[in-house]
């Protein structure tokens, strides 16, 4: 499935969280991060977070974990996440992260479920 992105301007009290993951080959390590941007793209805050290695799915869906555990704390509550999982975004759509295995996948369904427009 081909989707066309484009880019639009943020409404008024939004705050937008870009998140990555990256797994590498070469060493027994993962990483992750985030950046928020305000309505006018500035900078507010980010993340980074180095740990053992993981598969590409758990370290994406770690890196919006975290980046939502860190908007709530910060008392954001309109967030628009980026992240590049097509499988995170549509597992987190439609409710898939309820009952998985993936521990990741369970908290960001609650976390999801607070009093927040995510």
């Amino acid at each position: 499935m081909c989707t066309l992105l484009h880019w639009s301007h943020m409404e008024k009290g939004w705050i937008k969280l870009n998140t990555d993951g990256a797994v590498s080959s070469s060493s027994p390590t993962a990483s992750i991060g985030g950046v928020f941007k305000d309505l006018d793209a500035n900078w507010l805050c980010g993340y980074s977070l180095a740990f053992g290695k993981g598969f590409v799915f758990k370290v994406e869906a770690r890196a919006v974990l975290e980046g939502l555990f860190i908007a709530w704390e910060k008392g954001f509550r309109k967030i628009e996440v980026e992240c590049d999982s097509a499988l995170l975004v549509e597992l987190l759509l439609t409710g898939g992260g309820a009952n998985n295995s993936l521990v990741e996948l369970r908290l960001l369904d609650q976390l999801l479920r607070r009093r927040w427009k995510v």
